[in-house]
């Protein structure tokens, strides 16, 4: 009972952190606190004075540290600094519940029988420290508890700091601003995705005149939190976050943050080894940031078989190839783009026809031929540089893969191989092509004309060609395939199973059927011709009775 009634007879009621120390929203820098100190009645002068003197006493008895207590007038509060460096800014505002107990009085059209003193400090300073007490418990209420809000503000007071344009929100409109924006999502949300948040919502005119505003919920009227902005500010503020957020959208935020771009945590590959270059945005996880050394890969003889995992790294070299030189098409674009070509004739049969393509450069008319419309234009593309004297790209090319000139189309000649040497399995390695023929010089055929894969089936029936080896890189391949027939084995190298697979057979041809006859065997019987329709097969029946007249 004796503490209640010295509470109730005490002077000064209750102390409590006010501002960025409250909300925990201090940055590097900020340097200023904030205290309010509640009476019982409303403040004076006179007791602004005492609480000064008491304060110099009781940090004297606590501190050896010296302190600068200040009493400013003009701001009707207590100002202790240090004298240290950096200097330490605490301002105590004192007020009294009273102060808005009797404006509400006054506003509700009662009359107050009570006089102030004469040194009354200012009811708008008394106020304004009120509703700071306000807004700070509404923060710890409202805005610590959400989920990235705190870290969100303190980046936009920094932005605040320094861009000018949004300086007008700083303080408790951003809080407000933050706490909306944040809270009213469906989900808990990250710093960067929050941040984005509160980005969209002011790039969306909140801020705007005929925008829906931010009230401010601890006063018992409609307040809006932001009507002291004028209309030119609210543009400029809605217009600094549109473009904020088009940064952040294209992975520029650094810029909108006032910092350097952070460097990837992975390093990236030489362009030599990997054309293809990603930039990593997920860090590697820390417990195998480290890959493991992977064994060596052991280079056996042909005569294996290669494993998945070779197959798997020819690939992978394959893809990391450079890419191929551009043709002449694309060389003449370059020189002269926006070519027009057209389409001259277009002859031969249906299923193999000719089209015949043409181009005007500088007054001169290039026309040539070939089996489909991109072809003719490759080939008028040629004759187009030959006749500028430029290189062409084809002359590097394989002839097996169809670079006839422009001008003259050659059909590919028909070479008979000659007989290869049949080795057996114990030797290692296989029959190819001799050096000075090589099958992008034609079809390989046996003396009678014929495929060897062909010829050897129709001898011995339901044979399989096996794999042996595969050797070289991706445009330097070399296949060797093995036959067995009549229990010997034959072999076979080249630059494709197919060739691979002829050489073998025409190895077995020549070593097992040595003196087969020239002469094309012809096995196969004739079918009938087929007749036309009213012929004997599909004759006209012609009755044998006698044909009656319809008419007597």
């Amino acid at each position: 009972d004796q503490k209640a009634t010295e509470q109730l007879t005490r002077t000064l009621r209750g102390v409590m952190r006010v501002g960025l120390v409250a909300k925990g929203l201090l940055l590097k820098g900020d340097l200023d606190l904030e205290l309010v100190l509640l009476c019982k009645d409303k403040p004076t002068t006179d007791l602004l004075e005492k609480v000064a003197d008491n304060l110099g006493v009781q940090l004297a008895a606590i501190t050896e540290d010296k302190y600068e207590i200040i009493q400013s007038v003009g701001d009707d509060a207590i100002v202790i600094k240090n004298t240290r460096e950096p200097p330490l800014t605490l301002t105590i505002h004192l007020t009294s519940p009273v102060v808005r107990e009797e404006m509400e009085k006054q506003s509700a059209g009662e009359t107050l029988s009570v006089t102030d003193s004469p040194d009354v400090l200012d009811r708008q300073k008394c106020l304004a420290a009120l509703a700071s007490l306000r807004h700070a418990k509404w923060f710890q209420a409202r805005a610590n508890g959400l989920k990235s809000c705190v870290i969100v503000i303190r980046v936009l007071r920094d932005l605040c700091t320094r861009v000018p344009t949004w300086a007008p929100l700083r303080g408790w409109p951003l809080e407000l601003l933050c706490e909306k924006s944040i809270g009213t999502a469906n989900r808990p949300m990250g710093a960067g995705e929050a941040l984005r948040r509160v980005l969209e919502c002011l790039a969306s005119g909140i801020v705007m005149p005929d925008g829906s505003g931010i009230y401010d919920p601890c006063e018992k009227e409609a307040t809006d939190a932001i009507g002291h902005l004028d209309r030119q500010q609210r543009e400029d503020i809605t217009q600094s976050a549109q473009h904020a957020l088009r940064l952040a959208a294209f992975g520029q935020l650094h810029k909108v943050l006032g910092m350097d771009p952070l460097p990837s945590k992975m390093p990236k590959k030489p362009k030599n080894e990997n054309p293809v270059d990603y930039t990593v945005q997920i860090p590697p996880s820390t417990t195998y940031a480290v890959t493991p050394m992977k064994r060596p890969m052991e280079e056996d003889g042909e005569e294996k078989s290669p494993s998945k995992k070779k197959k798997k790294i020819q690939k992978k070299e394959e893809k990391l190839e450079p890419p191929q030189a551009m043709n002449a098409l694309m060389k003449l674009n370059q020189l002269k783009p926006g070519l027009q070509y057209k389409l001259v004739s277009q002859t031969g049969p249906v299923h193999a026809p000719i089209f015949t393509m043409s181009v005007e450069i500088d007054g001169s008319t290039f026309e040539a031929s070939g089996p489909s419309k991109k072809t003719a234009k490759l080939h008028v593309a040629v004759k187009v540089l030959q006749d500028m004297g430029l290189p062409t790209g084809v002359e590097g090319k394989d002839s097996g893969k169809g670079d006839e000139s422009a001008e003259e189309t050659e059909q590919k000649p028909v070479v008979v191989a000659p007989p290869p040497v049949v080795e057996t399995v114990s030797t290692p390695t296989a029959a190819s092509p001799p050096a000075d023929q090589t099958p992008e010089q034609g079809p390989i055929l046996t003396k009678h004309g014929k495929n060897p894969v062909m010829e050897l089936n129709e001898k011995r029936r339901g044979l399989k060609y096996e794999l042996i080896s595969e050797t070289g890189g991706s445009h330097d391949k070399r296949f060797v395939m093995e036959v067995e027939v009549d229990g010997q084995k034959f072999q076979g190298a080249g630059s494709n199973k197919k060739v691979a697979k002829a050489y073998a057979a025409l190895a077995a041809l020549e070593k097992l059927f040595p003196d087969a006859p020239v002469a094309i065997e012809q096995n196969k019987k004739k079918r009938p011709p087929v007749p036309a329709r009213g012929g004997p097969k599909f004759a006209v029946k012609v009755s044998k009775s006698p044909i009656l007249p319809l008419w007597g």
